[in-house]
């Protein structure tokens, strides 16, 4: 029995719409050859490792990959023919934002002093509180609307937020995401809400890649008089790899070295399209860096 670990692609519409820069063909196909290169790499790390469920069957690591290209065109299709004429609110600010109403900008914050800890949801880097957000999406949009996001892991993040909406005075009826694990499926389930996917995913873990090549990571919100509160601020996936991304102890090594040199190549890619990527150390606290893009 194989099971996958899902790596999926990302980079060049997150590099156009979260951080508004426009990048050449150029720039994104290097990108993008970047990403499968990436993929391949992982692959030889991980493939074939043996490993027993908790119910005692063995199974077999499988590195998967799914380009945003694949999931933009797989979720656009399921809402195109799925949904009706309610408000479409976007839960991620990367993928198919045409079909969107408008966005909820939410994420995992963590705390960089408890790292062990389990992140707090709260909003991204330059966004006003989520219950603020709520506010303004039920009187711009409405008490009805449908949401759409890239996937559902064990459902307990979409279920808390599906009723952080309803205490808002907002219903969500429709969800509709590109993947699904089984605890996902079976936990929005017991919801008043409707979950649509693309594909249902038995999954050792799932990665966007953005986070493994430091374009991403765990969210901080921090404070103090210096800090500029709509930089975007996080913690490094190498802090905890084994935690957050599933990163055998063995192959920590490999996994921090693929990091950082994917970081500096797409950094060289982007300079000779005019564009900076910096990912600066937060002289707050030495876990936090702060990620600058846009053109020169």
């Amino acid at each position: 029995m194989r099971r996958p670990y899902l790596l999926t692609g990302g980079l060049v519409p997150l590099i156009k719409n979260r951080h508004k820069t426009s990048i050449s063909p150029y720039a994104q196909e290097a990108i993008r050859n970047l990403e499968k290169m990436y993929f391949s790499a992982t692959a030889n790390l991980l493939n074939n490792r043996q490993e027993t469920r908790e119910d005692g069957t063995n199974y077999e690591w499988e590195v998967k990959f799914m380009s945003d290209e694949d999931i933009d065109s797989g979720l656009r299709r399921l809402i195109l023919k799925e949904r009706d004429t309610k408000p479409m609110i976007s839960f991620d600010d990367v993928y198919c934002q045409d079909l969107a109403d408008g966005n909820y900008h939410v994420t995992r914050l963590q705390d960089p002093s408890k790292l062990s800890d389990s992140p707090q949801l709260g909003p991204r880097f330059a966004n006003p509180t989520l219950e603020v957000q709520i506010e303004n999406i039920r009187k711009t949009y409405g008490e009805q609307i449908d949401v759409m996001d890239i996937g559902v892991f064990g459902g307990d993040t979409l279920a808390g937020e599906i009723d952080r909406f309803r205490k808002g005075g907002v219903r969500i009826n429709n969800v509709f995401v590109m993947f699904a694990g089984q605890e996902g499926i079976q936990r929005i389930a017991k919801m008043d809400s409707n979950l649509k996917y693309v594909q249902d995913v038995d999954w050792i873990d799932w990665l966007e890649m953005r986070d493994c090549v430091g374009f991403d990571g765990r969210k901080v919100r921090m404070y103090g008089e210096k800090v500029d509160c709509s930089q975007n601020s996080f913690i490094r996936y190498t802090e905890r790899s084994g935690q957050w991304a599933s990163i055998p102890e063995e192959v920590k090594k490999h996994y921090e070295a693929l990091y950082t040199s994917c970081f500096d190549t797409i950094k060289s890619i982007l300079a000779c399209d005019g564009v900076d990527a910096d990912l600066i150390q937060s002289p707050e606290n030495e876990l936090v860096y702060n990620l600058k893009v846009g053109r020169k």
